[in-house]
């Protein structure tokens, strides 16, 4: 257990003092969920309690991609990162915050992360939920019933694959709003904007990253060189962080290319319709948040999700970043999350 004064938050993020109202104390729980087998495992994440009185809103936050060598900066472990602050910040201003680590991280360091498997990566950190309500439940912490979820990039589509899940389940707990910043809703088509490229893509490592976890838990089992020229097959398959080129026509193999453009990778189509998030009417509020200039998400995530949920009739918007990429919108976007939620509280 950790703790923060209200003095000190403040002086840590002078820039939104105005905003913060409380200390909190920070814990590191673990609680029981299931692996990509769908095995026991013991799962880890980080909860803030606000020092505050009275019934308290109960927030969700998703963090994005972490390749293995960052795994120390997985929530649980409470140091230091861009977004646990987040986490920090919403205590501040007088939410619980519950941040999953996901499988791969923190005590279930030893599995391997399901990377871009959204609704498997959201029943993690759907069941920290119930151990948060249970945690609660034992220090007596009264909780008002509001839920809200949030997230960037690869954190964004978990926290909307969570909500969609929740829904469905009619489960206890009902998400009242949630603010994404720049999530991969669209998946099945980031092949052809992978493919499509003319010039080099900077975060190319997580395309493949998510195209072997998919290659592997949906059972396609090609090898490595199906998708990817030599050397970099063998390198992959060692290490998702290896070196590799950043230019797609020079990554991907003619075979797999074509197979895939002709619709004869059916399997692997499929796995990817199955994680795009956008084809379903959510009953909560939805705020999509999207730099135009972002370079690893592209903003048709956003665009995709948001057309076609406000087809259906749900309440969704979305908030375009002028200028903006991946990492540079995310002061727009936490004002957003934070306007938001209190609307909503």
């Amino acid at each position: 257990k950790q703790t923060l004064s209200v003095d000190e938050l403040k002086k840590n993020y002078a820039q939104l003092a105005a905003f913060i109202k409380n200390g909190y104390a920070a814990y590191r729980i673990t609680y029981n969920t299931k692996n990509e087998n769908g095995g026991d495992v013991i799962a880890s994440g980080a909860l803030f309690v606000p020092d505050a009185n009275g019934s308290l809103p109960l927030l969700s936050y998703n963090h994005g991609t972490l390749f293995p060598s960052k795994e120390k900066f997985a929530p649980s472990y409470l140091q230091s990162g861009s977004e646990l602050n987040i986490g920090k910040m919403f205590a501040g201003t007088g939410y619980i915050v519950a941040m999953a680590d996901y499988i791969g991280y923190g005590s279930t360091k030893t599995e391997t992360h399901p990377y871009g498997v959204y609704s498997l990566i959201a029943g993690a950190s759907i069941d920290m939920l119930y151990a948060v309500q249970e945690f609660c439940k034992q220090q007596q912490i009264q909780l008002s019933g509001k839920n809200f979820f949030s997230g960037w990039s690869e954190g964004a589509a978990v926290a909307l694959a969570a909500v969609k899940k929740l829904e469905e389940d009619k489960s206890m707990i009902v998400p009242a709003a949630t603010v994404l910043n720049a999530g991969p809703y669209y998946s099945s088509n980031f092949v052809t904007h992978i493919f499509d490229a003319k010039e080099e893509l900077k975060y190319i490592n997580s395309y493949a990253w998510v195209l072997s976890t998919y290659n592997r838990l949906y059972k396609i089992n090609k090898p490595m060189d199906y998708y990817f020229k030599a050397p970099v097959a063998v390198e992959l398959k060692e290490n998702p962080e290896a070196r590799i080129t950043h230019d797609p026509q020079e990554l991907f193999t003619d075979e797999f290319r074509n197979n895939y453009q002709s619709g004869k990778d059916s399997l692997l189509q499929q796995a990817m319709n199955e994680n795009d998030l956008w084809n379903w009417k959510p009953k909560s509020k939805i705020v999509f948040c999207h730099g135009d200039q972002d370079d690893y998400v592209p903003l048709f995530n956003s665009e995709k999700a948001y057309n076609e949920m406000l087809l259906k009739g749900a309440d969704v918007s979305l908030k375009l970043f002028k200028g903006q990429n991946h990492v540079s919108g995310v002061y727009g976007f936490l004002m957003e999350a934070y306007r938001t939620f209190e609307a909503e509280k």
